[in-house]
């Protein structure tokens, strides 16, 4: 049991670097529409 979490963490560890090398970001949308917040004249919260 132990072995295979180990084996399922390294794939997935494997398949996030690749994704990572390839250009593929989960956050992609999310850190647009934080830059569009950004720009928009309000850049600070109390």
């Amino acid at each position: 049991m132990i072995k295979s979490n180990f084996v399922a963490g390294l794939l997935a560890l494997a398949v996030f670097s690749y994704a990572q090398y390839s250009g593929w970001n989960m956050f992609d949308r999310e850190a647009g529409a934080q830059a569009s917040r950004l720009n928009s004249g309000r850049t600070f919260h109390k």
